[in-house]
């Protein structure tokens, strides 16, 4: 009995171990991309509390840029809400009264912001820092009230 048992043993063990191993390869491509993407954060820009528009009011706009590293990008700046079809930039009370302002590129406000003309710069991974400077002309008195306007800055790249 024994000698059966060895022998079964001995025909299960070479049953199981294959006589030939084979091995069988294979690619697997690997690719990733990377797509340009900006964005664009502006700090609230506030020319304050007036009594008078006898002289010009200046304030600006912390605002950043952050761009994929080496994306080329343009920022340009709407006109307002309240501009309508026109150029001119209009704060608006309530009442329907308008303050004129301008936005810049620069302190020295020389070179204003429009949506076709702005600032350009390349991406670096990072936030990058520029600002919009703004200026209420000296005008005519208008009633008190609170002053509005809300502007669409646009980062294309």
């Amino acid at each position: 009995m024994r000698k059966i048992a060895i022998v079964l043993a001995a025909s299960a063990a070479v049953v199981a171990t294959p006589a030939l191993a084979q091995t069988a390869t294979g690619t697997v491509e690997v690719s990733l991309n990377v797509s340009s993407a900006c964005s664009v954060t502006a700090e609230p820009l506030s020319f304050g509390s007036v009594t008078a528009l006898d002289a010009a009011i200046d304030a600006s706009s912390p605002t950043t840029v952050k761009c994929t590293p080496n994306a080329n990008y343009t920022v340009n700046v709407g006109y307002g809400s309240n501009a309508g079809a026109g150029t001119v930039r209009k704060l608006k009370s309530s009442a329907g009264d308008e303050v004129s302002y301008a936005l810049y590129t620069d302190a020295t406000r020389t070179t204003e912001w429009t949506p076709t003309s702005g600032r350009t710069g390349v991406g670096n991974g990072s936030d990058q820092s520029m600002t919009i400077y703004g200026r209420v002309p000296s005008q005519a008195a208008v009633p008190a009230g609170n002053y509005t306007d809300s502007v669409v800055v646009t980062v294309t790249y």
